[in-house]
């Protein structure tokens, strides 16, 4: 069973709030550079799972709201995949910024299918 635009949704803040828990405990140790580097591992993971999200959302979706850089956010996944080594922290924690607005707006207009989690 292929997953709803609003599960993708979702799965896309959960990425998000992963990246946000990681940085805020990155931020309490600033001086571990083994921990930076697990957290930018981390963030990596998390922003290639929001790519393969933003992929997946329909096209009903994503040409509705034609201000979210859709395109942006799945090169950015491409990136990631395929051309990891050019890789800078600040270009990856920049990337999740537009989606996490968008999709809190999207899930609102969304939530009121509200169905189960299911995979």
């Amino acid at each position: 069973m292929s997953r709803t635009d609003a599960q993708r949704l979702r799965d896309i803040l959960t990425a998000i709030e992963a990246i946000d828990r990681a940085e805020a405990l990155a931020a309490r140790h600033p001086g571990d550079a083994d921990l930076a580097d697990a957290v930018l591992a981390a963030a990596q993971f998390h922003v290639f799972t929001i790519g393969e999200a933003v992929k997946a959302l329909s096209a009903d979706l994503t040409g509705g709201h034609p201000e979210v850089p859709w395109s942006d956010i799945a090169r950015m996944r491409d990136l990631i995949g395929h051309h990891y080594y050019k890789l800078d922290a600040q270009i990856v924690r920049a990337t999740i910024g537009t989606p996490l607005d968008a999709c809190h707006a999207l899930l609102s207009e969304l939530e009121p299918i509200s169905e189960p989690d299911a995979d």
